[in-house]
């Protein structure tokens, strides 16, 4: 029999949507370990490579719009608006152009996160197609470029491509989606790590006790306030790259010999903004998230009620982080009791769903 052939397209907007597909593309290839795994990314092939188990084949493609940020946080409204029209043009032609790469590409199973157009060109040639996503692109354009008379074609374009889906799957905490009859709802998507609090603080060089706290921001470079950044007794900082700053409790989580995730599950709290990769995976282990104001982002109030029920969740303002006022909201998320973490259960349930579908 000849090994199932699985294309994964991936939107490259942040490192959220490959966190979503990794854990469940590693299930399935555990369960089915002569898969075949072809990517098609904007995302880099090491970052890819970093978190997909499996052997595959990189097609290094833009498949949807990326949305313009002005920072980790900050979405640029009218550059969204652009880039979707961008796209958008010219659309019957690029339709077919990704019905005929589906054809060459030939995969058993198209798995999109969360590119629309490639999942009308599946349903074009009859290739089973599945999206994964805590999201939608359209209410992302509903959100920062609203609905009117110009977007309307745009947002019916956007919802035909995932209602031609077979099944949309929607981790929890995800949106809501009435628009989809094919929504179908499963358990959170996150990896757990290892956690060794001990051999964290060790590879430091920092004292047993101190509390560490990981600033992951997502895949978006954005500047810090290093210089504002507020010093704690017995606090280090662990940022994902070098940090700026020449202070003795600031440290780089890339020359650690540990994995992110395990260094994230070894933290006493992850400083971050709503998205969902960073909380599910702080909440699935048991981490205490310090999160930023992200008012017009439509998941916040989703992923922030989610966190508080299965996790501990405190917010701050942009303007308190920018000023380095944010001591005393850790201080407060330490001193409330973690629940006992939910499973990620969502994986299980994705691989299962996909393996039928192979």
């Amino acid at each position: 029999m000849q090994a199932p052939h699985v294309l994964l397209a991936l939107s490259g907007h942040g490192y959220g949507h490959l966190a979503q597909c990794a854990p469940v593309l590693n299930g399935l290839h555990a369960r089915l370990p002569a898969l075949r795994l072809t990517v098609m990314s904007e995302l880099p092939q090491a970052v890819l490579a970093g978190r997909l188990v499996p052997e595959f084949t990189h097609l290094p493609l833009a498949i949807d719009p990326v949305i313009p940020m002005r920072s980790a946080w900050e979405v640029d409204a009218a550059a969204t608006g652009a880039a979707f029209d961008i796209f958008h043009r010219d659309w019957d032609a690029a339709l077919q152009s990704d019905a005929e790469r589906l054809q060459a590409l030939a995969p058993d199973l198209l798995l999109a996160n969360i590119p629309y157009r490639l999942l009308a060109a599946a349903a074009q040639t009859a290739i089973p197609a599945v999206a994964l996503c805590s999201l939608n692109w359209a209410a992302i354009l509903s959100a920062y470029a609203g609905v009117t008379p110009l977007t309307r074609p745009l947002l019916d374009q956007v919802w035909a491509g995932y209602r031609a889906a077979d099944l949309f799957l929607a981790p929890r905490p995800a949106l809501p989606m009435p628009e989809l009859d094919n929504y179908a709802a499963i358990g959170p998507i996150a990896r757990r790590g290892r956690r060794n609090r001990q051999a964290l603080c060790r590879e430091l060089g920092v004292a047993p006790g101190t509390r560490v706290v990981l600033v992951a921001l997502g895949g978006i470079d954005s500047a810090l306030p290093l210089a504002n950044w507020p010093r704690m007794h017995a606090v280090a900082w662990v940022f994902p790259s070098a940090p700026a700053a020449a202070r003795d409790d600031c440290f780089d989580a890339g020359s650690l010999p540990l994995s992110f995730i395990d260094v994230l599950a070894s933290a006493d709290a992850v400083l971050t903004k709503p998205g969902y990769g960073t909380y599910a995976e702080a909440v699935c282990n048991a981490v205490p998230i310090l999160t930023l104001a992200r008012p017009d982002w439509p998941e916040t109030p989703h992923l922030n009620a989610w966190a508080r029920r299965h996790g501990c969740l405190e917010e701050i303002s942009v303007a308190r982080f920018r000023s380095g006022d944010f001591a005393s909201a850790l201080e407060r998320l330490w001193q409330r009791p973690l629940p006992e973490p939910p499973e990620p259960e969502g994986i299980q349930q994705a691989v299962d769903i996909l393996s039928a579908c192979l």
